[in-house]
């Protein structure tokens, strides 16, 4: 609770956040975001690509475009073959559909889904934003002319904060969705 607190007072100090960090906030909670590698920035959306040693890798290739509606935003995804494209996925997501959110010490604990900790104990290491349709995704084959798909709604996001480097931009993207997004998780009581 005290850092929903500290989250209202933080979101409150700095008025709306920008259409940049609001990206960037989608991009942290949606794991794009990952060892400060900084994505291709456009007027609208952000390109967040896979970092691949070898060239003949298959890369994932994702395009973030927040909507009119700053806690929501769309993803479009690509595994890619080299020389084909294998896999898109057209992904949606509601920041406002946080419904809770709850800090593990440990990989382990978060998923026996047991021990929990305080979200901003120093030991918190992983996070895990809960709520109906939270994140939905449709899934196309290109292959054989994109015949079959796969539509998910998971209710779940984890976010690791296992280095201060993760936790500093856990909590700035946090902060945003606790000040912004209407979340009925960083709803006060």
């Amino acid at each position: 609770m005290a850092i929903v607190v500290a989250c209202h007072a933080s979101a409150a100090a700095t008025g709306m956040p920008a259409d940049g960090e609001m990206r960037e906030a989608h991009a942290v909670l949606l794991g794009l975001a990952q060892d400060g590698v900084e994505p291709k920035r456009a007027k609208s959306a952000d390109i967040y690509a896979s970092i691949v040693d070898t060239p003949n890798a298959p890369r994932l290739v994702t395009r973030l475009e927040v909507s009119g509606a700053p806690c929501r935003a769309r993803t479009i995804s690509s595994l890619q073959f080299p020389g084909k494209w294998a896999t898109l996925t057209l992904g949606l997501v509601d920041l406002g559909r946080i419904t809770s959110v709850t800090a593990y010490g440990s990989v382990d604990d978060m998923i026996a889904e047991t021990n929990p900790v305080p979200i901003d104990a120093p030991e918190a290491e992983q996070v895990v934003l809960t709520g109906e349709g939270l994140f939905c995704s449709s899934r196309l084959s290109l292959e054989d002319g994109g015949a079959s798909s796969e539509e998910d709604c998971p209710d779940r996001l984890d976010l690791p904060m296992m280095d201060p480097e993760q936790k500093s931009r856990a909590r700035r993207a946090l902060a945003i969705v606790a000040g912004f997004c209407n979340s009925p998780a960083f709803q006060k009581k």
